[in-house]
């Protein structure tokens, strides 16, 4: 661990820090250190014992000074703290020992306190706002809880510390360690570099998590970035999660919102929940769920799906197995974009209306709808539908959006199963003469061709009549 040479009050202060490859721990300490150089022929510099030091309010802001292990209280005019080894009496040894600090009896508007030792810091802010860097050991940087505190900046080294932020807004940065970091009522900036534990139960929270495997567990309106993975997740209501990989994510309020991640686990057992981007996920809604842009092998259970598709989707939707609070009864709806998409609705119990897409690259999709009435609508691309065996199902072709091939797997499967042909020119005798005529037979299939080049193929039907067809004029 480096050792920052800080000037003191009659000699120089050894501040240990640890943590500067995960989050510029030295370089703010180096940055402190410059600044207490430069102001230090105007500051009321004392050599701190243990115990209580009362700074003067004359023209000298307070400077302490603390180079030994024990337990001190600063009141009145102090605005700078260092906490280290004496640079005479141990050159280039930590100071061993822990350090504890009460500043609740400051009268400035402002502190700095910066410091390193192998065992750690333990502070109490008063009123002040202020800046608390504790470079190495296992730190505790505790908060005023009243509507007074001021606002701190804290930066902790690779310890496991805790921080109690207090009422104020702060900005917090922890190291590598296994820290606890519980946020008070204000707004607060946390960035996590370790395996964390982050509270909180009111206030307005945002979290970056660098590191992996924390539990974070916060309150309405909060953010949360993973930029790695496998933590656990839990925010209230109105929140967003920007996900890594591998985690698991849970929304207690009645809305929440998930941006990307990769082979997560996401719920919302109380309301309801917006997708995007997301990438194998595993998603269980209570109530109804919008889903926009994802990829990978998906499986959904909500009580309403509204899905928006993209290329490499291959997604599985269960709405048999939750409450329906709102909307029971309502057809999932079903949008592809661009690609190579797959819905399987097999599972649900409501139909689909899928549509595929109406431009763009081409690929192959396939729709298969639920156990109720399905409306399945081809794109440009080749497709395969299946509309199940309940309810009778709508499989529906679009003149200048079609024009590839198309696949109904089970035309015959339920009573009063149709094709609705949109925007072709047909009457009932041309399309009987021009389509139902000269339509060809492989085996118990039967293959049309309309006149946008569609060719459609009827799995296991052997014939078809113009009854089964609308659209026609």
């Amino acid at each position: 661990m480096p050792i920052i040479t800080v000037v003191g009050a009659s000699g120089n202060v050894q501040v240990t820090v640890d943590g500067a490859q995960n989050s510029a721990l030295y370089n703010q300490a180096t940055d402190l250190s410059n600044q207490l150089s430069s102001v230090i022929s105007t500051l009321d510099g004392q050599n701190l014992a243990a115990g209580d030091t009362t700074f003067s309010a004359g023209n000298k802001a307070g400077y302490g000074v603390i180079t030994s292990a024990g337990s001190y209280s600063v009141a009145g005019n102090v605005e700078y703290l260092s906490i280290g080894s004496d640079a005479e009496t141990q050159p280039g040894v930590a100071l061993d020992g822990r350090v504890n600090i009460n500043a609740t009896g400051g009268s400035v508007k402002s502190m700095t306190v910066l410091g390193g030792t192998n065992t750690g810091i333990a502070f109490r802010a008063g009123d002040q706002t202020g800046q608390f860097l504790a470079g190495s050991g296992d730190n505790l940087f505790q908060g005023n809880n009243q509507p007074t505190a001021g606002n701190w900046d804290i930066m902790t080294g690779n310890g496991d510390d805790t921080v109690n932020s207090g009422a104020g807004n702060n900005t917090i940065s922890a190291g590598l360690g296994h820290n606890t970091i519980d946020l008070g009522s204000g707004i607060n900036y946390v960035h996590s570099d370790g395996q964390d534990t982050i509270t909180a139960t009111s206030g307005r929270q945002s979290v970056t998590l660098s590191g992996s495997s924390s539990t974070v567990q916060l309150s309405d309106n909060s953010l949360v970035v993973d930029s790695n993975g496998s933590q656990k997740i839990t925010v209230g209501g109105a929140s967003t999660v920007t996900g890594g990989s591998l985690d698991y994510i849970n929304f207690s309020g009645a809305t929440g919102t998930v941006k990307g991640g990769q082979n997560s686990t996401v719920s919302a057992a109380h309301g309801n929940l917006q997708t995007e981007n997301t990438d194998s996920a595993l998603i269980n809604v209570s109530d109804n769920l919008t889903f926009i842009g994802g990829t990978g092998e998906t499986t959904i259970t909500a009580g309403h799906a509204t899905i928006f598709g993209s290329n490499g989707l291959d997604i599985h939707v269960d709405a048999s197995q939750q409450g329906y609070i709102n909307g029971a009864g309502a057809n999932n709806l079903f949008v592809a974009n661009d690609g190579n998409e797959t819905l399987n609705g097999a599972s649900s119990a409501f139909g689909f209306q899928a549509f595929g897409n109406n431009a763009g690259t081409t690929g192959t999709q396939t729709f298969i709808g639920g156990t109720g009435s399905d409306t399945l609508v081809a794109g440009v691309g080749n497709a395969t539908l299946e509309g199940g065996s309940g309810a009778a199902n709508v499989f529906g072709f679009r003149n200048s959006v079609a024009g590839a091939d198309y696949t109904i797997q089970d035309f015959g499967s339920a009573a009063n199963n149709s094709v609705l042909l949109v925007d072709y020119d047909y009457t009932k005798a041309s399309f009987q003469a021009d389509v139902l005529d000269k339509a060809t037979h492989n085996g118990n299939n039967t293959t049309i061709t309309l006149s946008d080049h569609s060719q459609i193929t009827f799995v296991n039907v052997d014939t078809l009549n113009e009854n089964q067809f609308s659209g026609l004029k």
